[in-house]
């Protein structure tokens, strides 16, 4: 993927280079301000009305905030999803969400967001009243699911996720924002093969944060480190190092560490020599280098996203074209299909 001319830009201003489930995780709570305390009239004043934006298709599934249709953006012409959130306690806890979307959307290697829009149902009686959430709406599967589909997905193809992945997290850190969160099952790849970053619910604004929402798996040592009442601050190479486990977890198919206690699983993590790839696994010098840097337990050691992209691993892929139509062809014969869901 050829980078922007403002991505290479920055890119060459940066200072410094690289020598180069259990799902544990706890969603955080956002209380916005209310109008007099009434969040229904709040979101109806600050969201404009849906109908008039989008037509409603078929309920598609289900998500633990509300329910999931497809639908059809009147303007932009094009397929979406939406969730329609009718519990008001989950309304207001999304808000943070929408805002880090509103954000970062509109990059190839993330989830686009099409706005918020609020309902009452005496406007129209036959459209679902609650806040709708309007994302792209992407057929195809998540990394979690392409690793179940093979075990190991060969380096030529963790090399392009990864690079995809990067851009991406190249594009948050532009913006100041942690995404807490990046694992298998919050990449998404089209039908197309093309990867994107989804699920902005643990995300964060700022250079720094002390959050220890996330996956505790995929978790920095310097994030776990603020389960023992620290306060420590830390920044987006957190997110390097989670995509370092992902990676991991790509090339040979699960984490053996994963089925630790949460207790025993922070520990290792905290206080025991960084995970790596098994030593009999037939596996490149440089994506062994990659894995090194990517796991390097001192923050101020482990590469930024900007960096990495001129690791040897990733600036160096071979038929990039062709690893992306591979790719695009495993998910045709699984007949995967997903949009993304909040």
């Amino acid at each position: 993927m050829d980078l922007s001319k403002e991505d290479e830009q920055d890119l060459k201003e940066e200072s410094g280079t690289t020598t180069c489930q259990p799902k544990i995780s706890r969603r955080k709570r956002v209380e916005p301000p209310t109008n007099e305390g009434n969040n229904t009239i709040s979101l109806a004043k600050k969201y404009p009305e849906p109908g008039r934006y989008f037509k409603l298709g078929e309920q598609i599934g289900e998500d633990p905030n509300g329910v999931i249709y497809n639908g059809w953006h009147r303007s932009r012409r094009v397929e979406v999803a939406i969730v329609i959130i009718k519990d008001q306690e989950k309304q207001k806890g999304i808000q943070t969400e929408l805002d880090v979307l509103e954000m970062v959307s509109g990059h190839e290697n993330i989830v686009d967001f099409y706005g918020a829009y609020y309902h009452q149902a005496p406007r129209t009686p036959s459209l679902p009243e609650g806040l709708w959430i309007a994302t792209e709406f992407i057929t195809g599967a998540t990394l979690q699911d392409l690793i179940g589909t093979r075990k190991t997905l060969g380096e030529r193809w963790i090399s392009y996720i990864c690079k995809q992945i990067i851009t991406g997290l190249f594009h948050l850190q532009k913006k100041n924002v942690i995404h807490h969160d990046i694992k298998p099952g919050n990449i998404l790849i089209t039908s197309f093969g093309e990867v994107k970053i989804g699920e902005f619910g643990f995300a964060t604004f700022g250079g720094k944060s002390s959050s220890t929402s996330g996956t505790i798996t995929y978790s920095a040592p310097e994030v776990l480190a603020n389960f023992s009442n620290t306060q420590l601050e830390y920044d987006h190479k957190a997110d390097i190092w989670s995509l370092g486990i992902a990676a991991i977890e790509m090339a040979e198919g699960d984490l053996s560490f994963s089925k630790l206690s949460q207790q025993k699983l922070i520990e290792k993590l905290t206080r025991g020599p960084a995970p790596s790839l098994t030593p009999w696994g037939k596996w490149s010098d440089e994506f062994r280098f990659f894995i090194s840097e990517c796991l390097q337990t001192d923050p101020s050691r482990r590469p930024s996203a900007r960096q990495l992209l001129s690791h040897p691993f990733i600036g160096e892929i071979r038929g990039e074209r062709g690893v992306q139509k591979n790719i695009a062809q495993q998910l045709h014969r699984g007949k995967g299909n997903c949009s993304f869901s909040l």
